[in-house]
């Protein structure tokens, strides 16, 4: 499996459940970060950002059981502005070289909007393309869509797309103190992971963007019902 995010912690909020899950079933996991979230602590130098950013990561990774950690290079809040091509042939050269089942990255709306993270759905999305991948790509349901009811799939209509619901009820406490890793970035889990767990919602999002299917169902991203 490869994730493609944009700063250090897209990892761990929106998708560390499912990270921690497949993790812990063998699966390997290179996680890409296009940036090391320079900007993201306010009164630090960008420097000193990138290098608290990465240490939080790292831990963060070990928590989750990634197999792997590539940065981009690239800074944050400038995402949207680098050389497309040089990204993309970045991101398509690491596809032929792992050769990942799955592909899991933003969607159109980034989650939260922000440029970095649309421009990480858009230049995955063309790197999985020019890279004639064969596997599943996969974008990261709108966040709301995670406030859904246990279980139950939202519809397309919310989630622009064929969508599976993973169940991480038993890796929440993994998320919550992979979350928890990064300080720099105030997690809202300030109590014990076991009892900040229980607030959390059992089931991820992911819609289905290769191949191109009307409906997709079951509870595996590696063996989506098409």
């Amino acid at each position: 499996m490869m994730v493609v995010v944009a700063h250090p912690d897209d990892e761990s909020f929106p998708v560390g459940g499912t990270l921690a899950k497949y993790a812990a079933e063998g699966v390997e996991i290179t996680l890409v970060c296009a940036t090391k979230g320079e900007a993201g602590v306010p009164g630090l130098s960008r420097e000193e950002t990138a290098r608290l950013r990465e240490r939080e990561l790292r831990a963060a990774a070990d928590v989750l059981g990634l197999s792997e950690i590539r940065f981009l290079g690239w800074q944050d809040g400038e995402l949207a502005a680098a050389d497309e091509n040089t990204v993309i042939q970045q991101l398509a050269a690491i596809l032929a070289e792992i050769q990942p089942q799955v592909v899991v990255t933003f969607g159109a709306d980034g989650i939260s909007g922000h440029p970095d993270h649309v421009a990480v759905h858009h230049l995955t999305t063309a790197a999985f393309k020019q890279a004639q991948m064969n596997g599943f790509l996969y974008y990261i349901a709108p966040s709301e869509a995670t406030q859904q009811g246990c279980g139950v799939a939202p519809p397309n209509e919310i989630t622009g797309g064929p969508t599976i619901g993973i169940d991480v009820s038993r890796h929440l406490v993994t998320k919550v103190r992979a979350a928890q890793c990064h300080a720099s970035q105030n997690p809202p889990y300030s109590g014990s992971p076991d009892e900040e767990a229980k607030r959390l919602a059992c089931h991820e999002y992911f819609v289905l963007a290769h191949p191109l299917v009307d409906e997709a169902k079951g509870s595996d991203l590696f063996e989506p019902l098409v």
